[in-house]
């Protein structure tokens, strides 16, 4: 006797998901790069669900980051009433899973490493649609778990990529996506020729930006792409203000700025052009140094015990949201920082999320943050905290200091700005002047065009295509003093 199934909904949906759900139905590969906070999530549940009653498809592997996979166990029961299973535990426990019938598997990329033979033999059990969330996390075509879903991907009947930043950090985080979605029909099976082709190095070396090429990107992704901005989308939700403050460093903490910046700039003067491209990843990893001084001292040298300038601005701005009964996030990139942070506003029940805490002691943060109205600061890192997380009991984010990574940036200010948000959301950076801050504000600016154009958010690149020579760099490290 065949079982019955219900298909319905559970939940209504937005007229924007609604046009979506109708575009991931169907025979055809999806990739879904609608902006975050649109609820890409329901959508991907509702256009499956759909193929599934079509017959279409019999079950779905989904795969996302192993924080994230409570998130899609609830969605799923939130939305439908289809069958989900989550594949977590330990290996015994999690192949006991594989033989237990569900239309939605889940499972994070670093288990399906430990588990591609069997995943291999589940996909061909039945007809699957494989998903994969935050697809930005193949974005190397050399990484293992880019080489293997390339594997998995010719066992399943359908394939969809869901990610709001699809490029990364550069044009060439597309390629690898793509070719798992279609094996290179759009994109092209050689990663190498693409990358000559579109490849675009903003922090070091090249002279300009092939804004024809990128549109060209533009239009060949565009027919297997939906995407869509919250300003289209949806423009109820509340509008997003940012304010950059700038402040001067003094004393103790400018003085090490100082030398740490002598040094690396003496270092740069006696490099090629040609040698500072070549080695351009480890000169931005020994950049955020002074990144880490600009923010707080204390990360490089332990006997550093003045307070920040950064934390006394901070401590005026928690302050005043405070007052106005408001609840807000402090983004920094470095643990020692939130840790800190979290002693220093713990009279305001400060909460962390960093990536060292167990999932179940980061759902808790998530919970009380944002049901119990007691909890009115959380100090978090993106990395850790950028995906999947809604926070919209806050409408104020600061940033005590970013890194170069786009994604970082733009998904956690995505925290608070989503679906359910009622008020203005305050997005605030601090920035230290004459400083690496200055330099990291453009290049996430520039990153950030070049990805909307790609994504088909604008038709023109809105800022000077001057990127860094030998001559910038050395402006960044020194020449502010000259």
């Amino acid at each position: 006797m065949t079982r019955e199934y219900n298909f319905e909904s559970k939940t209504s949906a937005f007229s924007h998901q609604i046009n979506a759900i109708t575009k991931i139905s169907g025979d055809h590969p999806v990739a879904l790069f609608d902006e975050q906070g649109l609820g890409k999530t329901k959508m991907i549940i509702a256009g499956l669900t759909e193929d599934i009653k079509n017959k279409l498809i019999d079950c779905v592997l989904v795969i996302c980051k192993k924080t994230l996979l409570r998130t899609w166990e609830n969605e799923i029961e939130t939305h439908g009433y289809l069958r989900c299973v989550n594949l977590t535990g330990g290996i015994k426990e999690r192949r006991r899973y594989f033989t237990t019938f569900s239309h939605f598997y889940l499972i994070n990329y670093e288990s399906l490493i430990q588990e591609e033979e069997i995943i291999s033999e589940l996909l061909q059990l039945k007809k699957f649609a494989i998903v994969l969330d935050e697809s930005h996390k193949i974005k190397n075509p050399e990484s293992k778990i880019t080489q293997t879903m390339f594997r998995l991907k010719k066992y399943s009947k359908k394939n969809l990529i869901v990610t709001g930043t699809p490029v990364a950090n550069k044009p060439e985080d597309l390629w690898a996506q793509f070719y798992f979605l279609d094996g290179g029909s759009l994109l092209g099976r050689d990663f190498d020729s693409f990358e000559k082709q579109f490849g675009v190095d903003i922090s070091m070396g090249k002279n300009d930006i092939p804004e024809d090429k990128l549109k060209l990107l533009q239009e060949r992704i565009k027919d297997l792409s939906i995407r869509r901005t919250k300003e289209v989308a949806a423009p109820e939700l509340p509008n997003k203000k940012f304010q950059k403050i700038f402040v001067n460093l003094s004393g103790k903490q400018k003085e090490m700025y100082d030398s740490l910046r002598e040094e690396l700039y003496l270092e740069v003067k006696n490099m090629s052009g040609k040698t500072i491209q070549d080695d351009s990843e480890n000169i931005l990893k020994r950049l955020l140094r002074l990144t880490q001084i600009a923010s707080n001292p204390h990360l490089v040298d332990k006997e550093y015990f003045e307070i920040p300038i950064k934390f006394k601005i901070l401590d005026d701005l928690i302050e005043k949201i405070i007052q106005r009964d408001e609840k807000v996030i402090i983004w920094s990139s470095f643990v020692d920082n939130i840790t800190t942070l979290k002693n220093r506003y713990s009279q305001f029940n400060s909460l962390t999320i960093y990536g060292k805490m167990t999932i179940e002691e980061r759902n808790k943060s998530v919970k009380w943050f944002q049901e119990d109205p007691d909890y009115k600061v959380l100090v978090a890192n993106p990395a850790a905290a950028k995906e999947g997380l809604t926070l919209t009991s806050a409408n104020n984010a600061i940033y005590l200091d970013r890194t170069f990574n786009l994604v970082d940036y733009l998904q956690s200010q995505d925290r608070i700005h989503r679906i359910s948000q009622k008020k203005q959301c305050n997005i605030i950076i601090l920035i230290a002047k004459e400083t690496i801050d200055e330099y990291i504000e453009e290049l996430l600016m520039k990153k950030n065009e070049i990805a909307k154009l790609i994504q088909g958010d604008t038709n023109e690149i809105a800022f000077s295509k001057d990127l860094l020579t030998k001559e910038k760099l050395l402006s960044i490290l020194g020449d502010f003093k000259r």
